[in-house]
Formats: structure tokens, sequence, C-alpha cells
């Protein structure tokens, strides 16, 4: 199994140093080329997390950005010392604890079970990425019929001795059906990365470890798990920064009046700036809100790459 595992870092090392070296060389085509890109990118983003941070150290008046006064780390020091804020991060971090470990297993033994599909592989595989095309209102408005007191779900899950109530009304319960709402809405488009990521690994490798006696399991760990690693080093990343930013669905189990509810389980870093930004018009108070977002975001993608699997030339 040592060889197979030595055969498939040969077969998946990265061959991208040619390809950096296109933009490495005096190329002035290249760069034309691509300043219309940088220039919406700086637009889009650079100037707006500008905006913020310019903001975060400012009091605003009511919308009116032509009342401004310097208040420096004070909005800062006043979120620390918030309580609101502390809890919307425990709830947040509470959320990407219990999205991304489903999410990225459940993708990857859907993603060898298709891989394994003889018939309708193609099919299966939109099928499963639909609800991630599909509207986050109706999905949400839908699993939260199936959650009420007596419905289909929450009746089957009864049986597990979970109790039978409305999940999406119950404080303890209602971040665990966001959760659920939330990786049924994603998983499809992990599966799809998944399924390309094993698609590139060499049949040959599969065939080796059948010869060494290996079956479809011990594959799976052998050949599969190894051959996938850098697609799940993305796929945890963006999973990560992506439900570190969940809004749209909490947004919808509120009604879009009370947010957070129920008594604040589901009110997530994101909420917590929407309520500061438009609710109180504390425009200052949310920017400071969202730098400290902004941080938590590249330290996440920071820490995954230092985590992830190194890039190897060729």
């Amino acid at each position: 199994m040592s060889a197979i595992k030595s055969s498939i870092r040969a077969a998946r090392r990265p061959t991208s140093s040619r390809r950096r070296a296109w933009l490495r060389t005096d190329n002035p085509a290249a760069w034309l080329m691509l300043a219309p890109a940088v220039v919406l990118l700086l637009w889009w983003f650079a100037y707006p997390i500008a905006q913020s941070v310019v903001l975060s150290v400012q009091q605003v008046g009511k919308f009116d950005f032509d009342q401004r006064s310097f208040v420096g780390l004070q909005n800062f020091g006043q979120l620390f010392a918030d309580p609101a804020f502390g809890r919307s991060l425990g709830i947040t971090a509470t959320f990407v604890a219990g999205v991304v470990p489903a999410q990225t297993v459940l993708a990857i033994v859907v993603a060898a079970v298709l891989r394994g599909a003889t018939v309708g592989k193609g099919a299966l595989r939109t099928a499963y990425f639909v609800p991630y095309m599909t509207s986050t209102v109706a999905i949400t408005t839908i699993f939260m019929q199936l959650f009420v007191k007596g419905g289909i779900a929450s009746t089957a899950l009864s049986l597990f001795g979970l109790p039978n109530a409305t999940w999406y009304a119950s404080p303890g319960l209602a971040l665990w059906f966001l959760v659920i709402v939330y990786v049924y809405m994603f998983v499809g488009l992990y599966i799809v990365i998944f399924v390309g990521g094993m698609e590139t690994i060499p049949a040959d490798l599969y065939e080796a470890a059948e010869m060494d006696g290996a079956g479809a399991f011990r594959q799976f760990l052998s050949v599969t798990l190894p051959g996938v690693r850098p697609f799940t080093a993305f796929v945890v990343l963006t999973g990560i920064i992506q439900a570190i930013q969940v809004f749209d669905q909490a947004y919808v189990i509120s009604g879009g009046t009370v947010l957070g509810s129920p008594a604040g389980a589901t009110s997530t870093i994101v909420i917590f700036i929407y309520q500061q930004a438009f609710r109180l018009s504390n425009i200052g108070y949310a920017s400071a809100a969202t730098v400290i977002l902004l941080a938590i975001v590249i330290l996440a993608g920071v820490v995954s790459r230092l985590l992830g699997p190194k890039e190897q030339d060729a």
C-alpha cells in the first residue's frame, strides 16, 4: 500500500510552475488582458473593504455620512466588551463546527459512491447540485414545514430520542435546524468537486490495490482519500469561509422581524452586523464588526493554507 500512496503523490504532483512562469515573464499582453478583471476586483472588493476599515474608526450619524467623528479604536473596544457580539461569535463558531465536518464527510462518501456508479452518474450529479442552485428562501421554507411539531422530519427524528418539536422555534434546536438546511443546500457543490477530483486519480492505482487484495473500503482509505487530499483542503477552506458568513437561512427563520430568533439562538456574526447597521444605524460599530469578520476569514485561509497539502514543482 505504501507503493500505491507514493504513486498517488507522483500522479497528483502539481505542474503549475510553467503556468505561473507565463505571468512572471515580460508579457505586456497578459497584463493587459488581466487589467479589466483587476479593476473590477479593486472596485467591487478592495474599495468596500477600505471603506469598512475607515468607518470602523469613526462615529457616523444616522445614515448621514457627512456627520463623522474619529473615535479611534473605541468601536473595537466596545465590541469586545459587548456580550451580544461575543455570543454571536460563539454561535457562528458552533455553526461552522457543525457544518464543515458534516458536509465534507457526506460529500466525500456520496462522491465515492457516484464514482462507482455505472448508470445515471450524470443525472445523479445534477440532482445533487440542484439544491445549491435553488432559492434559499424556498428551501428554508420547505424545511420549516418538515420540522414543525408533528412534521415528517420531526416525527421521524423523535423515533431516535430527539424531541418532536418545531425545531426552528426552539432555542435549543434552531441552530441545528440551520445546520441541516445549510448542509443540504451546499453539499451538492462539494459532491461535484469531489467527483471531479476522484476522476483525476489514475485507474491503475485502483487496479494495483485490488491486486494487493484490498477491498472497496480499503481502496477508499488508501487510494481515494489520499488522491483527493488537495480537493479536501479546498472544500474545508471554502466551507469555513462560506459558513462564517451565513445569513440568508437565519434571516428566513426569523421572518425578517426579530433577527436571531428564537431567543437569539441563530444570531450569527453577520446577523449581528446587519442589526447594528440597518436596524440600529450604528454604522461605525457595524463596520468594526465587519473588519473583525474579515480578519477571521483571512485567518481561516492562512491556517488552512499552512495545514493543507504543500505544492511541489515538477
